[in-house]
Protein backbone atom coordinates (compact mmCIF):
# COMPACT_ATOMS: atom_id res chain seq x y z
CA UNK A 1 0.00 0.00 0.00
CA UNK A 2 1.35 3.41 -0.92
CA UNK A 3 1.96 5.98 1.78
CA UNK A 4 -0.85 8.54 1.85
CA UNK A 5 0.47 12.07 2.35
CA UNK A 6 -1.60 15.19 2.81
CA UNK A 7 -1.00 18.63 4.08
CA UNK A 8 -3.72 19.15 6.60
CA UNK A 9 -4.45 22.61 8.04
CA UNK A 10 -5.08 21.07 11.46
CA UNK A 11 -1.70 19.41 11.44
CA UNK A 12 0.22 22.60 10.76
CA UNK A 13 -1.42 25.22 12.99
CA UNK A 14 -0.12 24.17 16.40
CA UNK A 15 3.00 22.75 17.99
CA UNK A 16 0.99 21.02 20.71
CA UNK A 17 0.08 17.39 19.95
CA UNK A 18 -2.71 17.60 22.54
CA UNK A 19 -4.26 20.65 20.92
CA UNK A 20 -4.04 19.04 17.48
CA UNK A 21 -5.78 15.94 18.87
CA UNK A 22 -8.59 17.96 20.43
CA UNK A 23 -9.23 20.08 17.34
CA UNK A 24 -9.07 17.10 14.99
CA UNK A 25 -11.39 15.08 17.24
CA UNK A 26 -14.00 17.84 17.36
CA UNK A 27 -13.78 18.36 13.59
CA UNK A 28 -14.14 14.61 13.00
CA UNK A 29 -17.14 14.40 15.32
CA UNK A 30 -18.81 17.17 13.31
CA UNK A 31 -18.05 15.62 9.91
CA UNK A 32 -17.90 11.82 10.19
CA UNK A 33 -20.23 9.14 11.48
CA UNK A 34 -18.71 7.24 14.42
CA UNK A 35 -18.43 3.96 12.48
CA UNK A 36 -17.84 3.23 8.81
CA UNK A 37 -20.44 0.50 8.62
CA UNK A 38 -23.06 -0.81 11.02
CA UNK A 39 -21.32 -4.22 11.18
CA UNK A 40 -17.90 -2.72 11.93
CA UNK A 41 -16.35 -4.13 15.11
CA UNK A 42 -16.85 -1.26 17.56
CA UNK A 43 -13.28 -1.18 18.88
CA UNK A 44 -12.38 2.30 17.58
CA UNK A 45 -14.47 5.09 16.12
CA UNK A 46 -13.64 6.67 12.78
CA UNK A 47 -13.04 9.81 14.80
CA UNK A 48 -10.29 8.17 16.83
CA UNK A 49 -8.59 6.64 13.80
CA UNK A 50 -8.81 9.96 11.95
CA UNK A 51 -7.26 11.80 14.91
CA UNK A 52 -4.41 9.29 15.06
CA UNK A 53 -3.76 9.86 11.35
CA UNK A 54 -3.78 13.64 11.80
CA UNK A 55 -1.34 13.25 14.70
CA UNK A 56 0.84 11.05 12.49
CA UNK A 57 1.04 13.88 9.95
CA UNK A 58 1.60 16.48 12.66
CA UNK A 59 4.42 14.55 14.31
CA UNK A 60 5.94 13.52 10.95
CA UNK A 61 6.01 9.88 11.99
CA UNK A 62 5.39 6.63 10.18
CA UNK A 63 2.59 4.28 11.25
CA UNK A 64 4.75 2.38 13.72
CA UNK A 65 6.09 5.63 15.14
CA UNK A 66 2.65 7.08 15.88
CA UNK A 67 1.60 3.72 17.32
CA UNK A 68 4.56 3.82 19.74
CA UNK A 69 3.87 7.46 20.66
CA UNK A 70 0.24 6.72 21.50
CA UNK A 71 1.15 3.57 23.44
CA UNK A 72 3.52 5.64 25.58
CA UNK A 73 1.19 8.65 26.00
CA UNK A 74 -1.78 7.88 28.22
CA UNK A 75 -2.63 11.58 28.40
CA UNK A 76 -2.98 11.87 24.63
CA UNK A 77 -5.13 8.76 24.51
CA UNK A 78 -7.41 10.11 27.25
CA UNK A 79 -8.01 13.29 25.22
CA UNK A 80 -9.88 11.30 22.59
CA UNK A 81 -11.26 8.49 24.76
CA UNK A 82 -8.91 5.89 23.35
CA UNK A 83 -8.51 3.06 25.84
CA UNK A 84 -6.46 0.75 23.65
CA UNK A 85 -4.15 1.76 20.83
CA UNK A 86 -5.09 0.16 17.56
CA UNK A 87 -2.27 -1.75 15.90
CA UNK A 88 -0.30 0.31 13.43
CA UNK A 89 -1.68 -1.77 10.55
CA UNK A 90 -5.20 -0.63 11.50
CA UNK A 91 -4.11 2.95 10.93
CA UNK A 92 -2.38 2.02 7.69
CA UNK A 93 -5.39 0.14 6.33
CA UNK A 94 -7.81 2.93 7.22
CA UNK A 95 -5.62 5.81 6.01
CA UNK A 96 -6.58 5.66 2.37
CA UNK A 97 -10.30 5.16 3.03
CA UNK A 98 -10.49 7.91 5.64
CA UNK A 99 -8.14 10.49 4.16
CA UNK A 100 -9.51 10.19 0.65
CA UNK A 101 -13.19 10.12 1.61
CA UNK A 102 -15.36 12.99 0.39
CA UNK A 103 -16.31 14.13 3.89
CA UNK A 104 -12.70 14.35 5.02
CA UNK A 105 -11.58 16.09 1.85
CA UNK A 106 -14.27 18.70 2.45
CA UNK A 107 -13.12 18.99 6.07
CA UNK A 108 -9.47 19.48 4.97
CA UNK A 109 -10.42 22.10 2.39
CA UNK A 110 -12.52 24.14 4.77
CA UNK A 111 -10.99 26.61 7.15
CA UNK A 112 -11.26 25.36 10.68
CA UNK A 113 -12.05 27.97 13.25
CA UNK A 114 -11.85 25.46 16.07
CA UNK A 115 -8.12 25.88 16.47
CA UNK A 116 -8.19 29.66 16.83
CA UNK A 117 -10.18 31.21 19.64
CA UNK A 118 -12.26 34.20 18.65
CA UNK A 119 -11.06 37.48 20.00
CA UNK A 120 -13.51 40.17 20.87
CA UNK A 121 -12.33 43.72 20.32
CA UNK A 122 -13.75 46.36 22.58
CA UNK A 123 -14.50 49.68 20.91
Amino acid sequence: MAEVKYICPMATTSKSPRKVLLVAHEAARRSLPPYFHRFTPKKFTQWQVFVCLVLKIHQKKDYRGIWELLRDSAGLRRCIGLENVSHWTTLQKNAERLLEGPLVQKLFESRLTLSRPRRHVKH
